[in-house]
């Protein structure tokens, strides 16, 4: 239910910002007028923030979708119980 729940909000999103003229990218690649699933299953691989960029008037006019990764590497190997 979960999944169903994000995939709704993305979509969402997604419709919002055609309606508003605002535009919309994933790492620098513009989605503005791609389908919904595209978007869907580009945000599948992997953790992702939203940035919102306003114009001097307060006005959202793109949101730009980058993908999140860790600053650092983990410092353990694995979580391996060995036998």
């Amino acid at each position: 239910m979960k999944n169903h729940m994000q995939k709704k909000w993305v979509m969402d999103e997604w419709q919002h910002t055609r309606e508003r003229g605002i535009s919309l990218d994933v790492g620098g690649v513009s989605y503005t007028d791609r389908n919904p699933e595209e978007l869907w299953k580009v945000l599948q691989r992997g953790s992702y923030m939203l940035d919102y960029e306003a114009d001097p008037l307060g006005r959202i006019v793109a949101l730009h979708i980058d993908r999140v990764e860790p600053s650092e590497k983990p410092a353990y190997r694995g979580m391996r119980c060995k036998k």
